[in-house]
This record gives C-alpha cells, sequence and structure tokens, in this order.
C-alpha cells in the first residue's frame, strides 16, 4: 500500500514479476493497446504513482539483479 500525500489517498498496486527468454512473444488482451520495454530509470522517470520507484528498486535488486530462488520457480507446464 501506498500513501499519496498530494491526492490523500492510500492505494494498493499489486505487482507481478515473471523471467521470460528474449524471444517471447507479447500478447496483448481487449485491456491493452500497446506496450513499451523499458530500463529502471526509464521506468522510474514515466511513473504515474507515487511510491512505483521504491517497488522497482525492489524488484531490480531481489529479482533482476539476482537468480531466481528455486522455491519461486515454475517449470511452464500446464
Amino acid at each position: 500500500m501506498n500513501y499519496s500525500p498530494m491526492g490523500e489517498y492510500i492505494y494498493t498496486a499489486p505487482v507481478f514479476v515473471g523471467y521470460v527468454d528474449d524471444n517471447q512473444p507479447v500478447r496483448l488482451n481487449h485491456e491493452h493497446t500497446e506496450y513499451q520495454w523499458m530500463t529502471f530509470n526509464e521506468a522510474k522517470e514515466n511513473a504515474a504513482l507515487p511510491g512505483i520507484d521504491d517497488i522497482l528498486d525492489f524488484v531490480e535488486k531481489h529479482f533482476a539483479k539476482k537468480a531466481p530462488l528455486k522455491w519461486l520457480r515454475i517449470d511452464g507446464k500446464m
């Protein structure tokens, strides 16, 4: 949860992290019309909500710069 002092509200922003192959195609559904790959710094510069910088720092430190923990892995079989 994050607090926005400018708007005086609390919001929850769920975050999902996944590892994919570089050649994995992106498929958009009816809720999205486009996407853009960004570096962590670019994402911070374009963040629309307060607190996103902290979330991006956490994801970069614990996921992008480290190998995924064994218990977080999914074998991809369905």
